[in-house]
């Protein structure tokens, strides 16, 4: 468990040794759904006559790109126009970029960027290198109401996919430090909702049937600079460090994100049958992707142990991967293991009714043999709290943590008693020694602190308190959540209350919002079916090389 939080440590002795820490303002960024089932948020262009458009983000690429006027294929949504930018500068390149099952391409330029915050102001990363795409295939993202796309990828490893040798400088993180050259890290945290887009067999995204509209469908927030606290339980993130020496196994044509991480290995759990890879598996964490996506061998393996199961075409990256058709009433259970601890999901998230009463698995295997690793997107995102660190020197580290539990339905004699074995008796000491201190002042304190020792000693046996449980909502008043700026239209989160700023658990970067910002809403209450358990039967630590992603394990009554 130490050497999980190893990285943890070396980030948190850099900060100290760059100079003192001063922590951020925590920014919220809301997400909503498009038309089309991404994920997206509100963004400027240019700092002076500013043009808004929505944005999708992806962990994938390191690169922002924007629908440009001079795009043909391009007729459902808002379009740059370049002549309009006052800060716009073009550069010499041409990009050629492939993000799942599409690819872009188009001109390049430096502008200045904007994203809105859920409190109405805005966190400027001026001087940004952007693809300005003309030209698009089928599966890219620019479309239904979708104008560009956020790259949260690294850039750490130079690439000429841009036309030209762009590295580090040339990303968001890299411009964010020359701004703020005392600054160390940059974090961020995502908190998900779960994706409505379901296996379909168009190059446009299939949405659930039973998703009747998508209009202001908030979908989760982004905790930008910092994590949110209150929303995990950070005494529990399990941390692994990125792997920036993988040269194969990915998407043919895309680019190996560079913040692919080695991961413990999984199991699934199909009534009484279980079946597992306990070596290494190499996992890009991306909620641009809905599903959870694994080699084809690995993914047949899981639904040959269900009873019933047909493979189809159909898949929410098409031409990338197959899905499967499993029967309604399909129990199964998913879990991906980080440093010994288990993050699952069930048929709740994993099912899905494609509404003709034939149901989908949203497990899909890839069709290219070559592929050997797994991408895990929105749908299983939901269930985790997931912390990205990018340092200004050394390696990136992705932290998976669980959520924080709901304290909606606990009595508040338990939270406040609920204390057991030692820490009880830690507690009655404690109120011994402050009311032996207050002795002489009054001296009924000491008879009333043997009868809290009585209490506390009977409160031992109430249920314990849940570690992350919620923190009090504190009332700011004249702030609306989600009020947007004048003018500017962009997605925004849907009000649910507003919480508290703690320090987070990795560490936080330093630069603010333009105007500062409040404590956003912390979004919705976890489903009850989510469940977090530890295991510790895989051997491979994270941040190790993976192993050979054939050996697997079976076990139970039947491979039905």
């Amino acid at each position: 468990m130490l050497s999980s939080k190893i990285p943890l440590l070396l980030s948190l002795c850099a900060s100290a040794v760059l100079g003192a820490f001063v922590p951020p303002e925590r920014l919220n960024i809301p997400l909503l759904l498009s038309p089309g089932g991404r994920p997206m948020m509100g963004m400027g262009m240019s700092s002076g006559n500013v043009q808004n458009f929505n944005f999708t983000f992806t962990t994938s690429l390191g690169y922002t790109a924007v629908a440009s006027k001079q795009c043909t294929e391009c007729s459902d949504t808002p379009l740059y126009d370049i002549g309009l930018s006052s800060t716009a500068k073009s550069l010499n390149g041409q990009s050629a970029m492939s993000l799942g099952a599409g690819s872009f391409n188009g001109s390049l330029m430096k502008e200045d960027c904007t994203i809105y915050i859920s409190n109405g102001s805005t966190w400027a990363y001026p001087n940004q290198t952007v693809v300005l795409m003309d030209m698009q295939t089928q599966g890219s993202p620019f479309d239904q109401s979708i104008s560009g796309l956020l790259g949260l990828g690294t850039l750490r490893k130079p690439t000429t996919a841009a036309g030209f040798s762009a590295g580090f400088d040339d990303g968001l993180y890299g411009q964010y430090y020359i701004r703020n050259p005392e600054a160390s890290n940059f974090t961020f945290g995502l908190d998900l909702k779960p994706s409505p887009v379901i296996p379909g067999n168009g190059s446009s995204l299939k949405i659930n049937p039973s998703q009747s509209s998508l209009a202001d469908t908030n979908v989760g927030t982004v905790h930008w600079l910092q994590p949110d606290q209150s929303a995990y339980q950070a005494d529990q993130v399990q941390w692994s460090v990125a792997q920036n020496t993988v040269t194969s196994g990915y998407l043919a044509n895309n680019t190996q994100p560079d913040l692919t991480v080695s991961l413990d290995g999984w199991t699934a759990k199909i009534g009484s049958n279980s079946v597992s890879v306990q070596d290494g598996i190499l996992v890009n964490v991306d909620p641009f992707y809905p599903g959870i996506y694994m080699p084809m061998q690995q993914a047949q393996l899981i639904h040959d142990a269900i009873s019933g199961s047909q493979q189809t075409q159909l898949s929410t990256i098409p031409g990338q991967t197959n899905s499967w058709i499993v029967p309604c009433n399909t129990q199964i259970s998913f879990t991906v293991l980080v440093n010994g601890q288990g993050f699952t999901v069930d048929q709740s998230i994993l099912v899905v009714d494609q509404g003709d009463g034939q149901c989908l698995s949203l497990i899909e295997g890839f069709t290219d043999s070559s592929v050997t690793q797994y991408i895990l997107g929105q749908n299983f995102m939901q269930q985790i709290y997931v912390i990205f660190n990018i340092p200004k020197d050394g390696q990136s580290i992705v932290g998976f943590a669980p959520r924080a539990a709901s304290t909606k339905s606990r009595d508040i004699g338990a939270i406040v008693g609920g204390t057991v074995g030692g820490v009880a008796g830690v507690v009655a000491l404690g109120l011994l020694a402050f009311f032996l201190i207050r002795r002489r002042q009054d001296n009924t304190f000491f008879a009333r602190a043997a009868e809290l020792e009585e209490e506390h000693k009977v409160a031992s046996t109430v249920e314990p308190y849940t570690l992350g449980a919620e923190p009090h909502t504190p009332s700011f008043p004249g702030y609306l959540p989600g009020s947007p700026p004048a003018g500017a239209h962009h997605p925004l989160l849907g009000a649910a209350g507003v919480h508290d700023a703690h320090a987070g658990a990795a560490p936080p970067t330093y630069e603010e919002a333009s105007e500062s910002g409040l404590a956003s809403p912390r979004g919705y209450a976890r489903d009850s079916k989510m469940t977090y358990r530890r295991d510790t039967m895989m051997s491979t630590s994270a941040g190790s090389p993976p192993g050979s992603p054939s050996q697997t394990g079976f076990s139970g009554s039947s491979a039905v």
